[in-house]
């Protein structure tokens, strides 16, 4: 196979200094593109037929679906760029892109009257060979300066009501103690434009739980994307955030600990990536257990540089989402970390190669569906991070493209255009289209030189075998009086040997959630959150693609044990 990559790069100095980091920099992105040439040489043979995640992201924002003539051009669009599946947008602020939910139609969006759009597009795409996957946006809940129109929404029950927040146990928001500013405002609880909901109480927990489990049970997706499960990101680079009052009780109660904890209170910062967690692995079992065959993904938090250490990245240290360990412990099918960044920027350039290259060698239990940028892009960026993104994905991963509406942007002076430093318009989706499958655009123009093209023929998503040889618990701890017990270690055992992640916890509700467990009996183990053993005094038994459910009660009259049902 012949391969030619010409790379065309411009260096002007302004000082000694300038120059010496603008040469740094060329080092870099030449070292980059043979990295790109290697990959794309070991990968490009197979691409063209081997089953790849190749997803389309249906952004409800941008992308209209309110009639049947707009949800056949979706469709189509998929269609032309073969892509294999479609996470769409269902929920975007506290809202419902389908009939049969709990939550109110979108605002300021025109849906025909009785119409379903989540049901029209299943039957639409199904019928066009496509995997339709519900992408619902779970922290986020508003982003209006004016108050919801339906009384029903969770913000106005739950958030601010006459733009003041709900007192109480009632208030379901997280917010931060720092000051407003720096991207916050409403004393702590809007970031950007944005309210969330504080995933550390029981309330908007359950919430959520029971919002994704209702739609998995009316409508026949073949999968689920958890999306924005994560705290936001707090002003100025700050871990304060997750300050809900409920939470904070929740807190001192397990701990002992007196008053607000701080900010970079390490007790309190495991303690907050513990409820994105046990949520995580809650919500999926709770969808296993109506469909096994769903196939759940989550989007994650992949801002900042490219990981050392994962626990110096942005997502585990201040927005608590610790999906490093989900890849590799099986609490979800798949994980797709929103690597969003322009490619003709040399530092947000190198930002991507440094994140692409980790998750290359740091493959995990479940693969990785690479989120791209398109938005942010020139068709030839996109192209080109769609290579890469594949080739480090593996065989079992994929890449998914944000979005099928914002498709690509345009760039001055572009220095991945052939030949290089040429102006790139906004491209039409024909070109998008035709970029992805021949490599050039509809006029004829060579936007990806690399052979054979990208999307050149249609494949099918991988396939998940785990799914097959392994079953998850679910279960709820409650003492005598029926009330939950909040914050136990949960280990199941057999044979003497534990098996099921390490840090399997009950949450604010009771419930936990043990993921990716191999079929057998086991016995199982409480350490209460004061630290107390207990042993219960039944057998469970979980088989393959199976949820057990489980509810043990711990009794304070016989000491160390905990009975079951």
């Amino acid at each position: 196979m012949a391969l030619y990559h010409r790379i065309s790069v411009r260096v002007q100095a302004t000082s000694p200094w300038d120059g010496h980091n603008r040469l740094q920099q060329l080092i870099r992105r030449f070292a980059a593109c043979l990295l790109l040439v290697c990959a794309v040489a070991a990968e490009s043979a197979a691409q063209d037929t081997a089953p790849r995640w190749r997803a389309g992201f249906v952004d409800t924002f941008n992308s209209r679906v309110g009639n049947a003539d707009e949800v056949a051009t979706v469709v189509a669009r998929a269609v032309a760029w073969n892509v294999n599946v479609l996470y769409v947008q269902v929920r975007r602020r506290g809202d419902a892109f389908y009939l049969d939910g709990s939550e109110p139609a979108p605002e300021g969006v025109t849906i025909d009257g009785g119409f379903d759009p989540l049901g029209d597009l299943l039957s639409k795409a199904r019928a066009a060979g496509l995997e339709v996957h519900a992408l619902l946006t779970l922290g986020p809940v508003w982003h209006l300066n004016t108050a919801p129109q339906d009384p029903r929404h969770v913000f106005t029950r739950h958030g601010l009501q006459g733009g003041r927040a709900v007192e109480g146990a009632e208030n379901w928001l997280t917010r931060t103690l720092q000051p407003d500013g720096n991207g916050t405002s409403m004393e702590g609880y809007r970031f950007g434009s944005d309210y969330w909901l504080d995933f550390g109480h029981p309330a908007a927990a359950n919430y959520v739980v029971d919002l994704v489990t209702r739609l998995v049970e009316r409508y026949p997706v073949d999968g689920v994307r958890l999306d924005a499960l994560h705290y936001p990101e707090a002003p100025s680079g700050s871990a304060s955030i997750g300050y809900n009052a409920v939470s904070v009780a929740r807190f001192q109660a397990r701990t002992g600990q007196p008053g607000v904890p701080g900010q970079d209170d390490g007790r309190w910062s495991e303690w907050r990536r513990e409820q994105i967690t046990a949520l995580t692995r809650r919500l999926a079992i709770s969808a296993y257990a109506v469909r096994p065959s769903l196939v759940v993904s989550v989007s994650a938090v992949a801002a900042g540089a490219a990981p050392g250490d994962p626990r110096g990245t942005v997502a585990f240290s201040r927005t608590f989402q610790d999906w490093f360990r989900w890849a590799g412990d099986g609490s979800v099918d798949v994980i797709v970390p929103q690597v969003y960044r322009q490619e003709h920027v040399a530092d947000t350039a190198d930002e991507f190669s440094a994140w692409t290259a980790w998750l290359a060698n740091n493959p995990g239990a479940r693969p990785f569906v690479i989120g791209l940028g398109a938005y942010q892009n020139s068709l030839e960026g996109l192209l080109r991070q769609a290579r890469v993104g594949l080739a480090a994905a593996g065989q079992q991963g994929g890449v998914s493209i944000f979005s099928l509406a914002a498709t690509n942007a345009p760039v001055v002076d572009n220095p991945l255009s052939l030949p290089a430093g040429r102006d790139t318009p906004q491209r039409a989706v024909e070109d998008v289209a035709a970029g992805l499958r021949t490599g050039r655009t509809t006029g004829g123009q060579v936007v990806d030189p690399i052979q054979p093209p990208l999307f050149a023929v249609s494949v099918p998503r991988p396939a998940t075998p785990w799914k097959g040889s392994v079953g998850h618990v679910l279960g709820r701890l409650e003492d005598g009086t029926g009330m939950p017990v909040d914050g136990a270690q949960v280990h199941l055992d057999a044979a003497g040997r534990s098996t099921g992640p390490d840090d399997v916890v009950s949450d604010g509700s009771g419930v936990f959630a043990t993921p990716a467990v191999a079929p057998g009996s086991y016995r199982v183990h409480l350490v209460s959150p004061a630290g107390g053993a207990y042993t219960s005094d039944c057998t469970i038994e979980v088989s393959a693609q199976n949820v057990t459910r489980i509810t043990l009660t711990v009794d304070a009259s016989r000491a160390g044990v905990a009975s079951c049902r």
